[in-house]
């Protein structure tokens, strides 16, 4: 077989975190007496990288904090959560990745986390066997939605993008793998079912159902 490759996102996609990194934010902004409602968090912060957000909150806000102090506020907290109890999986994710490790598809991991939180996380899950390769937003200079770790991802596992399927949640994780030339299939949860994720090839609701979809495609 040609190779191809499966990329996917983490967060959210692989491993139901977002519920947390939401309330993460939503601790750290109360510290300064600021609610931070779910919805809030689903239309303009879901799928953003820490940095981003911290950004956004500090110019919105009218912070005295940096950016980078709130991130890290953010950070610590998130990495204590995630150690005393890891965020589950997302469902039929262990299946697929055994399916597509068993027809010999190349896989990796593209994401907008740093490279502590997805190894910690690859650990805890036991994904290393399925992972050919993996990149965080630590080892590019853009995050998503640029198409920079969808980029080097392909690099790295010798793939051209025109031959890789991208594995996606948001909005931002969708515009990231199409600009970089990938076919993208977007599964929605709740936290970003309600963005715009038109710009994929195809919408699904597992990630069974996705490598299904990667199945046909190739015949």
């Amino acid at each position: 077989m040609e190779s191809i490759a499966l990329i996917f996102d983490h967060d959210g996609t692989l491993v139901d975190s977002e519920s947390l990194h939401f309330q993460c934010w939503q601790e750290v902004m109360g510290l300064f007496n600021i609610d931070i409602t779910e919805q809030e968090y689903i239309q303009g912060h879901n799928g953003i990288p820490t940095l981003q957000n911290a950004e956004v909150f500090v110019r919105q806000y009218r912070l005295s904090e940096t950016p980078e102090s709130l991130a890290a506020r953010k950070q610590d907290l998130f990495k204590r959560r995630s150690v005393t109890g890891a965020p589950k999986l997302m469902p039929t994710v262990m299946d697929t990745l055994a399916l597509a490790r068993s027809r010999g598809f190349k896989m990796g991991i593209a994401t907008g986390a740093g490279r502590e939180d997805l190894d910690r996380s690859i650990v805890a899950h036991g994904l290393s066997e399925c992972l050919d390769v993996t990149v965080t937003r630590s080892e590019v200079p853009n995050g998503k939605p640029a198409p920079d770790v969808y980029l080097l991802a392909c690099e790295r596992l010798g793939v051209a993008p025109q031959q890789s399927f991208a594995f996606e949640d948001t909005a931002a994780g969708v515009a990231a793998a199409k600009a970089a030339g990938l076919t993208c299939i977007a599964i929605p949860n709740d936290y970003s079912k309600q963005q715009d994720l038109s710009s994929a090839d195809q919408l699904c609701i597992s990630l069974m159902e996705a490598y299904r979809y990667v199945i046909e495609q190739l015949g």
